[in-house]
């Protein structure tokens, strides 16, 4: 095969294990640090043309490469959700190469070994292709057990959301709950649930004065309160379900919504709604919002 094409090749599959490593846990990568994490392993092969390229078969050479590339495209927030991508990409890795050599192996293709390493001939698209689709195909069935599993591994401490609205600015104090699966109907949105005393100044007189004034949701306070302000489409209604009963909450969608984390921020790669519920969340809790575990791993961190 020719260089340019294995060059090609191994990007083409490193871009798929990156990506899926970040669809197992819902870690989205921006395109471009796919990319780029994928060329880093794509033009490895390069280095072993070098006169000392055999330096990078050893375990060390193989060891190093791996963490740069998860590094590069998922750029982690702390030490521990770096571990636990880079054992996702292993997986994924092990999982790909022992599909092809089965489907290798299965197609009666010739194995050569030598120097401690397998060399393969070229796998053809249709076998990648057969190795990728069961693979992701696996990924998608298990990934709700592995979510489950993992996400007390995820670090999600000393967080601020910083939400702008209506030309004003407050930063609240966070946390990710994993039992929050509030959505916006329409959009598909991720709620983020707050107490009404927390984001009272963030909101118009007219939406305040139906809050303090309705213990339930009055459509027709609702109406008259939403018919006097001029950013009514930033409001919105969110179905919700409890052990206390079901009913709304009054959702708006900020202009911009920031999530601070010792010092480094992030934004947020899908839109986020924060819903409004009467009742403070916990009278002697430290926080004062809510997150869903869906915005939390959507987060990405501000290029600067």
């Amino acid at each position: 095969m020719y260089l340019d094409l294995l060059i090609i090749l191994n990007t083409a599959v490193n871009l798929f294990l990156l990506w899926l490593t970040g669809f197992i846990i819902q870690q989205r990568a921006t395109l471009k640090r796919l990319v780029a994490g994928s060329l880093l392993g794509g033009v490895f092969i390069l280095f072993l043309l070098l006169p000392s390229g055999e330096t990078f078969f050893t375990w060390l050479g193989k060891a190093l490469l791996p963490p740069i590339m998860v590094l590069v495209t998922f750029r982690p927030r702390l030490f521990q959700q770096g571990i636990l991508l880079l054992l996702i990409f292993y997986f994924c890795s092990f999982a790909m190469g022992g599909l092809v050599l089965a489907f290798s192996f299965w197609g009666q293709s010739p194995v050569d070994f030598s120097g401690g390493i397998y060399y393969l001939p070229a796998p053809s698209l249709f076998c990648l292709l057969l190795a990728g689709i069961t693979l992701y195909t696996l990924a998608r069935w298990f990934r709700p057990l592995l979510l489950e599993k993992l996400n007390f591994h995820i670090p999600a401490v000393d967080l601020k959301l910083e939400i702008a609205f209506c030309g004003k600015s407050k930063t609240l104090s966070a946390f990710v709950d994993t039992g929050n699966m509030l959505k916006e109907p329409f959009s598909g949105s991720p709620v983020a649930v707050a107490a009404y005393p927390v984001v009272r100044e963030l909101l118009p007189p007219e939406v305040c004065s139906f809050l303090n004034s309705s213990k339930t949701m009055d459509w027709n306070l609702l109406e008259k309160a939403l018919t006097g302000i001029n950013n009514a489409a930033r409001f919105c209604l969110v179905p919700y379900r409890s052990l206390h009963g079901e009913g709304f909450l009054l959702g708006f969608r900020p202009e911009k919504v920031t999530l601070w984390q010792k010092g480094r921020s992030f934004t947020f790669i899908k839109k986020i709604i924060i819903g409004v519920q009467r009742e403070q969340i916990s009278p002697d809790a430290e926080y004062e919002v809510l997150l869903p575990l869906e915005v939390w791993r959507c987060a990405g961190r501000e290029e600067g």
